[in-house]
């Protein structure tokens, strides 16, 4: 843009219009500045000075009042005949809106955006300019935060890439360290099945012969070691046993296959038949449902359940055991994370009214070799629970227990079963279906 001056004007209105325009530029928030054709400045307004930290001479001081000019990278000094005015009034081109910067006698320095135009007389030739000058240090300072924060964002983003990939580098190692730790695993099972087991079936036929063949001719103290030796290698071996299984466990993924948990409930309470008639025991379950599971790990669940249930009877009350089912509602399955979200569950629930434990160790009975009570009053390995609870969350399921000192116990699993193929023995409220006659 080029301002024109060629209108004639009576002179008299001409110093009333040029006293009216400087009011008027006087008042204007931007600052803005005038030079004649040689850039000797001849008008600005106040908001200039404020900008330029000084009032400069009119007529003496050249194209811009300003202390200092620097490029715009805030350190190359600008000679005065090389800013844009001059530029502007040499006739040469300027970028509107070029940045600049100006340093105060103070030393502050402002970022600014340059406007300047040039001022043509009647008969076209420069007669000087005037500039507009717009503070835009806030500006810049907000996109240099902005460029930081993008800067320290992109540290960031590629400090976290790297931590992920040590991350993922440390679980590939410890995913080796586990496949070599289950291949270990799988060669202790088996010499715990077949090393381990050969000699000590031999230290207890052996034992048993001899106690039952010569334990007569024995004195007390001789028959009292002797029958410490054999009930010890049966405890041994019953623990090489469980210890075995739950080795086994270790490894989910087995072979999941229907199972009627109606037949795995009747197996186990045949393997309990003695020890079952002995306590008088009483066991009332509702009729259950078939799921997709693996056979052998459902067994140890139903198996250690009734196990402890009898074990664990209160002296001269005949236990009385329950097993309900029912399906597990939408709101309940929130309560426990562990759960998979997709899939839906039944609640398995076996009560009894033996003699119970203290509610603040619930957690603690489902912890390998944990035992609550002593081992001559009450036998086993301390592993029974570990092992339903093992077996348990192979099946993306949970088992946690309820109780109070000679209370009863109340043990509660939860397994997940297949929307497409609801249990058949659950019914739409999720209650257990009359049992079939037969």
């Amino acid at each position: 843009m080029a301002v024109r001056m060629g209108i004639p004007v009576n002179p008299e209105k001409a110093v009333e219009i040029e006293s009216s325009y400087r009011q008027l530029v006087q008042g204007m928030p931007g600052a803005v500045y005038t030079c004649d054709r040689e850039g000797r400045i001849t008008f600005y307004n106040k908001a200039s000075a404020a900008l330029w930290g000084r009032k400069p001479e009119i007529g003496k001081d050249m194209w811009c009042g300003s202390w200092k000019i620097y490029e715009a990278d805030g350190f190359t000094l600008m000679p005065l005949e090389k800013c844009p005015m001059a530029m502007k009034l040499r006739g040469q081109k300027v970028k509107p809106g070029t940045e600049i910067i100006i340093e105060r006698p103070d030393g502050v320095k402002r970022n600014v955006a340059v406007y300047p135009e040039t001022i043509y007389d009647s008969s076209g030739n420069i007669a000087g300019a005037f500039n507009m000058l717009m503070d835009i240090t806030v500006q810049k300072r907000a996109e240099n935060v902005l460029r930081v924060g993008k800067e320290q964002y992109r540290k960031l983003a590629e400090d976290l890439e790297m931590r992920v990939q040590r991350r993922t580098q440390a679980l590939s190692k410890a995913n080796q360290y586990l496949e070599r730790s289950n291949k270990e695993l799988e060669q202790f099972a088996f010499v715990t099945s077949h090393d381990l087991q050969e000699p000590l079936r031999k230290i207890q036929t052996y034992g048993e012969i001899l106690y039952n063949k010569h334990a007569g001719s024995m004195d007390e103290k001789g028959r009292a070691y002797l029958g410490k030796i054999v009930s010890s290698s049966r405890r041994l071996s019953t623990l090489i046993n469980s210890l075995l299984t739950f080795s086994l466990l270790n490894q989910p993924g087995g072979t999941l296959e229907p199972v009627d948990l109606n037949k795995v409930l009747h197996d186990v309470l045949d393997d309990f038949e003695l020890l079952i008639k002995e306590k008088q025991a009483v066991i009332n379950a509702d009729p259950l449902p078939w799921i997709k599971a693996d056979p052998l790990q459902i067994n140890q669940i139903f198996s250690n359940l009734v196990s402890n249930a009898l074990k664990f009877s209160r002296e001269g009350v005949a236990p009385v055991i329950e097993i309900k089912i029912r399906k597990l509602p939408a709101k309940e399955m929130a309560l426990h994370v562990s759960l998979d979200k997709h899939l839906s569950y039944f609640e398995l629930l076996v009560v009894d009214n033996g003699i119970g434990f203290e509610q603040k160790h619930a957690e603690k009975i489902f912890e390998i070799f944990q035992r609550l009570h002593d081992k001559q009053t009450y036998k086993g390995t301390g592993i029974g629970l570990t092992i339903c609870a093992k077996a348990v969350a192979n099946h993306r399921g949970h088992i946690y227990a309820r109780s109070g000192k000679k209370k009863g116990a109340s043990f509660y699993v939860l397994l997940p079963f297949e929307h497409e193929s609801t249990p058949g023995n659950l019914n739409q409220t999720g209650e257990p279906a009359p049992a079939a006659e037969s």
